[in-house]
Parts: C-alpha cells; structure tokens; sequence
C-alpha cells in the first residue's frame, strides 16, 4: 500500500512539473500602450496585444483595450468613464476588419471594413493609432 501511494504521488509531481515547463497554447503580447491627457479632468489609456498562432506571432490580428477615463472633482481621483475593445483582423487580400465595441451610452458593436493591403498590424500602426492619438 505505501509503495502504491509513493508511486502515484510521484507520478502526480512529475506530470505537475510538466505543466510548469509546457508553452501556453497562444501567448499574448503588448505591442502598444499609451495614455494621453486631454484636460485637467479626461484622458485615454489603451493596450494592443499580438497574438500567436502556430507558434508564430500573428500580424492578421490585433486587439486593443481602451479606457476613456472622467476625473471626480469631489475626490480628485479619475474613474472609468467607458471600456472600449477595437480588433482589427485581416479578412482578404485587399481588405481588414474593423470591430468596435464600447459600453458607453450610446454603446453596442459596429463593424467596419477597409480597403488596403496593410495586414491587420500595419494598419494600426499607419492608420488606427494616429486616429486614436488625435481624438
């Protein structure tokens, strides 16, 4: 009986110490984030995470977080006015997709599409970014 649960529990440690050196399935990485003050009481913080597929980074996809932050004048201290999630995703040759969702009051989904050969990647940074800076 000891030998039996000696052995399991080795089993179990070494299958344990396997997971901690597995690769996740599809690692996520920060390409950009910024923040921008637009007033003493407004402004924009966002993250845009890259993706893996097959073990390569994929520049098909793109997804950024948006956080539109309001100043309390009681409190002093900002809070989250909206969240806003933008994917850009290549769908054809000469095409990307734009999703935009954001749960303000006029919130919801649209989708949008653009043409360009730009992969999903490109279009961020040449077009999507400089539009997000400048609102």
């Amino acid at each position: 009986m000891n030998k039996s649960v000696f052995m399991m529990l080795s089993v179990l440690f070494m299958v344990f110490i396997g997971f901690q050196f597995a690769e996740p399935a599809a690692a996520v990485k920060i390409v950009d984030h910024g923040t921008i003050q637009y007033s003493a009481c407004e402004k924009i913080t966002w993250k845009a995470y890259q993706y893996q597929k097959n073990g390569k980074i994929n520049n098909n996809f793109i997804k950024i977080y948006i956080n539109y932050w309001t100043k309390n004048p009681k409190t002093k201290k900002y809070y989250i006015e909206i969240h806003e999630i933008d994917t850009i995703a290549k769908v054809t040759k000469n095409s990307v997709k734009i999703t935009d969702w954001n749960d303000g009051v006029d919130g919801g989904t649209t989708v949008n599409y653009a043409k360009t050969k730009l992969t999903a990647v490109q279009y961020y940074w040449r077009i999507f970014r400089h539009e997000l800076t400048k609102s």
